[in-house]
């Protein structure tokens, strides 16, 4: 067996369906739709990833080129769990100065504005909370998803099974699937068996994550990443006094 493959440094749509040790279980909740600039994307064709010495997929490397290009784009990022139990929007106008996380556990709902340094909260009797802020992205790491990333691809080996096209946009599919894995996750629960699925297109970013794991006490996660790069601008909620798009 090849070595594994760590991730160096420190996120929808489902593309595909999981199969193996998870064949039939559930589906993903349908992402929201997300406005987004008509971008030229490559012509579709052969998507070139980094390797390794031994030829398979730099999923390392992936995942780090994924983050130097998302770093400096607009982006929304979407990220659910256990099949919408939880998910997380994060939205980023770098033009404008704008940045949006809404996080959503079960009945509960956190949203966070930023525009132009101050942060926009709204509190539980309705009122609007302003601050200043030097914090341009709360609640969450980065806006590429790169830890999420790290955190669920460290330790699976990766082979590339193909391409797909979505929207115009060929993707090259790389998948790790193992039932006999004995990873840790967090030091408190242990992987024995794991489906994971990357999309990458020509400009090195992952668009989409389809990944679920089985741990020896016998449950399944699932989580689901999209990005969506060049977006026009952040949806922003009823309840932000300002609108940096009025102008």
């Amino acid at each position: 067996m090849r070595p594994a493959l760590w991730v160096a440094l420190a996120a929808v749509t489902v593309l595909a369906g999981c199969t193996g040790a998870f064949a039939g279980e559930g589906t993903t909740a349908t992402p929201e739709r997300v406005t987004a600039a008509p971008v030229p994307e490559p012509t579709p064709g052969r998507v070139t990833l980094p390797r390794t010495a031994d030829g398979t997929p730099d999923v390392g490397r992936i995942v780090v080129e994924h983050h130097q290009t998302v770093r400096s784009r607009s982006v929304h990022r979407r990220l659910v769990v256990d099949e919408g139990q939880s998910a997380t929007d994060v939205w980023v106008d770098r033009d404008r100065d704008v940045v949006r996380v809404r996080q959503r556990f079960g009945r509960s709902t956190d949203d966070v504005v930023v525009v132009d340094g101050r942060r926009y909260t709204r509190t539980r009797d309705g009122e609007v909370a302003a601050q200043p802020t030097n914090n341009s992205l709360p609640a969450v790491d980065t806006a590429s998803g790169l830890f999420v990333l790290q955190r669920h691809v460290a330790g699976l080996v990766y082979d590339r099974t193909g391409s797909v096209t979505r929207d115009g946009t060929r993707l090259a599919v790389v998948r790790a699937n193992t039932t006999n894995a004995t990873l840790s996750r967090g030091g408190f629960r242990t992987v024995v068996a794991a489906d994971s699925r990357l999309y990458v297109d020509g400009r090195g970013v992952v668009r989409y994550l389809d990944h679920r794991e089985r741990y020896a006490d016998g449950s399944v996660r699932s989580l689901t990443m999209r990005v969506t790069t060049d977006v026009e601008r952040v949806p922003l909620p009823e309840w932000v006094p300002v609108d940096p798009y009025a102008s």
